[in-house]
């Protein structure tokens, strides 16, 4: 089945994470060092045996791990349920196998052992990668590290010592004796080999050095109760640090540790630790007086290509340049230089009013909107992550633990946006109870927008900077919105604002911006639907809490002049539904004031949700969204709910792909529990830091690693599948092709494949390499692309079609031809 790598990827790296349990028995080399000399009876007396507790400092390393009852995580559920379907549909290699084996086979010895790793270090005198693993007792460390001994070579096996070959030239000429003070010049030998002369005795040669030991990639070392594994030897005094207090101390490493205690997994990444093990570089002053005769330079330099660019055309007023700026960084600033791009005149068809002032809105809020993730990021001083299984969920949590006077942000490291108090979502009450993704977020206004008009000035003044003499400077977007609206956002238009900010869409609409990749249950098509209520299924919704209602609807008006789209306000068109209020603006936007939201979408999905909460049909009274958020606090900062119906569509795909289904993916699939859950994510502040929780369907994970492990497994071998997989990736290619080249080279005719391949559009070599023929025929006013498997069975089942619509259709045809009859693939 096509299930695209990159979106699954998101959800399979948990598998790598799960599986930095395997670290204990990584492909790594080990070698037993010479145990220690024995310590003087009084220093046995008092020295202590290292623990996870006292092994390191807090200067250390910047990761640090746990994985906590390492035997039992393939044996009883977790790592192991998501372990089985690599083995069986991945050919994952003889290595991995090897490791879960060796895991297998230890399990009772392994049971209640934790392993630690750790690695970045931030120092030079430790090793870049270091593991222990702690047993009950030091007989138990004792009489496994042998095992360990044996097994990690074969998983990994020595580095070779590369050897030096000689130059064809140095094989040719004789070995040359150096010279010595008998002999001033040097003299060419017979044989490379020494010669020992003894007096009286005929010269004996001496015997060929002994060939260096391969170089072992790993350690292997005991100490009490633990087992190190290591990249090189160490001495556990260098583990720490007379300058600093351990790990184990350290305040925020105590705050994540402490409140991920009971999950299998734990890590630790130190972001404000300083990184030693590389030298800073002395940065080369420059002057300001410097850098301002180049920057002068420069822009002298810009102004003059733009003036010859414009010279050369006979239509200068239609020449579009494009100025690409980029900033060399100095110790004092920035110097800007700008690469040009000369673009002819395009003609543009005219647009209508509604589009006009679509484009307008759009642009007005982008350039708003856009500032948000500018600047320098809010980074935490630490973070703290765990895995865990609970039922049927695979759990994720961070915490982001910042520094005393850092912003409450809602979203890492966009420094913009803050949160605001907390507070239980009232956005289900208003939506309908059929939402299929829900998003909800507490935000304060008046700080963010602080600090949004604090960045549109910093970024004003460069712009400024890199703008060209004599070139008109742009107002920032807000500046040039109060202008239009004739109000202040601090004055008018925030304090009328709540809160709470919802979105809430369908999978359908999400899966049209690739947030999912997998479709959602089939439903009757709104366009082909008269029902209204089918009709406003598929635009987005947007919710945004109002404290005062009446002055909200008088301000909307301004608003709309602010987007610069107040000739709308002369088509409103009001009308009542239910206890609500819909306006509608000529098919630019509709809102209406219900509950205490303001709820922008179009006019279909508007009245949709009205009738929603004048019938109490609404999300809050669906059965199925309470169940899903139960584990949540009662106060949240933000949440995220996807309904089960993207396990629904997932398992839909299943069925219809199930005749054509590797018979090991379909057995594995088919044996998951059919149960459909919902993804559920929650945003909260304890005090101590910003808490992130996430819960994942495991039959959702567990299918999603198995189509992976699938897919990888098909390109390995070449398969029939995966070859149907690239056919249909190249028909897109060539679609692709074909609109570049019509509106370039072509000049508004499409061209041949022969055309295409030689202006590097398509590559000839993927035609021919994956086992499918492709033909492309060409008219005045469109083209049409087969592809059929070379060896119907063997290359692929599949024939696929593509026109200038760009939608591939396909299906089997027993190696026959594909056309527009057929239907979509996926």
């Amino acid at each position: 089945m096509k299930i695209s790598f990159l979106r699954r990827y998101h959800f399979s790296a948990i598998v790598s994470l799960v599986l930095a349990i395997a670290l204990l028995a990584s492909p790594l080399r080990a070698q037993q060092p010479t145990p220690p000399k024995a310590a003087p009876p009084q220093e046995v007396a008092t020295k202590a045996e290292p623990t996870f507790e006292t092994l390191l400092s807090d200067d250390s390393y910047k990761l640090y791990g746990e994985v906590r009852g390492v035997g039992s995580l393939l044996t009883t559920g977790g790592a192991g349920e998501i372990v089985e379907p690599i083995l069986k549909l991945a050919n994952p290699g003889p290595e991995f196998n090897s490791v879960v084996d060796f895991l297998k086979k230890n399990a009772e010895a392994l049971a209640t052992c934790r392993l630690m790793f750790a690695t970045w270090p931030a120092r030079t005198d430790i090793p870049s990668m270091f593991v222990a693993i702690e047993f009950a007792t030091p007989e138990e460390a004792a009489k496994f590290a042998p095992k360990l001994d044996k097994f990690l070579p074969t998983v990994m096996p020595p580095l070779p010592v590369p050897t030096e070959e000689k130059t064809e030239e140095e094989a040719k000429s004789p070995a040359v004796q150096p010279a010595t003070e008998k002999n001033e010049t040097a003299k060419p030998t017979a044989s490379p080999k020494v010669i020992v002369e003894s007096k009286g005795q005929a010269p004996i040669a001496a015997p060929d050095a002994p060939k260096p030991e391969p170089q072992p990639r790993f350690v292997l070392s005991h100490s009490g109760n633990l087992v190190f594994i290591s990249d090189k030897s160490f001495k556990i005094e260098k583990l720490q640090s007379k300058t600093a207090g351990l790990l184990a101390e350290n305040h925020n490493f105590r705050v994540a540790r402490d409140r991920f205690s009971n999950e299998s997994v734990f890590l630790f990444f130190n972001v404000a630790l300083e990184d030693r093990t590389k030298p800073k570089p002395s940065p080369t002053v420059i002057s300001e007086e410097e850098q301002a005769r180049i920057q002068r330079e420069a822009e002298a330099e810009l102004e003059s290509k733009i003036a010859e660019a414009r010279a050369k055309e006979p239509n200068s007023n239609s020449v579009q340049v494009q100025v690409e700026l980029d900033g060399q960084t100095t110790s004092t600033g920035t110097v800007t230089r700008g690469t040009l791009t000369i673009m002819p005149p395009s003609p543009t068809p005219t647009p209508t009013k509604e589009e006009a002032a679509q484009r307008v809105a759009s642009n007005q809020i982008g350039s708003m909107l856009g500032l948000l993730g500018q600047g320098e990021p809010q980074w935490p001083d630490a973070i703290g992550a765990a895995l865990g299984l609970n039922n049927d969920e695979y759990v994720v949590k961070a915490i982001l633990i910042d520094g005393p006077n850092a912003k409450r942000l809602t979203i890492p490291f966009v420094p913009q946006l803050i949160s605001g108090p907390a507070f239980v979502a009232d956005a289900p009450s208003v939506l309908p109870d059929d939402i299929e993704v829900f998003v909800s977020a507490s935000i304060d206004f008046s700080k963010t927008y602080s600090e949004m008009k604090k960045q549109a000035e910093v970024s004003a003044r460069t712009a400024s900077k890199r703008m060209p003499v004599g070139a008109k400077e742009q107002p920032d977007g807000f500046v040039e919105f109060e202008k239009k609206a004739g109000i202040k956002f601090s004055d008018d238009l925030l304090p009328v604002l709540g809160n709470e900010l919802a979105v809430a869409a369908s999978l359908k609409t999400m899966n049209s911006f690739g947030a999912f990749g997998i479709p959602a249950p089939p439903t009757t098509s709104s366009a082909d639907s008269g029902n209204e209520q089918e009709q406003g299924k598929d635009a987005p919704i947007f919710l945004l809490a109002i404290r005062d209602r009446d002055a909200a609807r008088r301000l909307m008006p301004r608003v709309f002049d602010g987007l610069g789209i107040g000739a709308a306000n002369l088509l409103a068109q009001v009308e009542r539904r239910g206890d609500s209020e819909i306006v509608n603006y000529a098919g630019v936007v509709s809102y209406a004031f219900i509950g205490n939201f303001l709820v922008l979408s179009d006019s279909a999905t508007v009245r949709r949700v009205a009738d929603a909460n004048t019938n109490r049909q609404t999300l809050s009274s669906n059965n199925v969204f309470r169940t899903a958020r139960h584990w949540q606090p009662r106060q949240t900062l933000g949440e995220v709910y996807v309904s089960p119906a993207l396990m629904e569509g997932y398992q839909e795909q299943v069925r219809k792909q199930a005749s054509t289904m590797d018979n090991e993916m379909r057995d594995f699939l088919m044996q998951l529990s059919p149960k459909s859950s919902a993804i559920t994510y929650a945003l909260s502040h304890d005090g101590l830091g910003t808490v992130h929780e996430l819960h994942l369907p495991k039959n959702l994970i567990l299918a999603m690693v198995a189509g992976t492990s699938a897919a990888m497994s098909a390109m390995k071998e070449g398969s029939p599948e995966m070859n149907e997989m690239i056919a249909m990736s190249v028909l897109q290619m060539i679609a692709g092709a074909e609109t570049t080249f019509k509106s370039d080279k072509g000049n508004g005719s499409y061209g041949s494949m022969d055309q295409l391949i030689a202006e590097n559009l398509v590559s000839k070599e993927v035609l021919d390499k994956y086992g499918y023929r492709f033909d492309l025929t060409t008219s005045g006013s469109g083209f049409e692309v087969t592809a059929l498997p070379i060896e119907y069975g063997k290359t692929g089942k599949r024939s696929f079609f593509v026109d200038q619509t760009g939608v591939v259709r396909g299906d089997d045809h027993g190696g026959g031809p594909a056309g527009r009859s057929d239907k979509p693939v996926q």
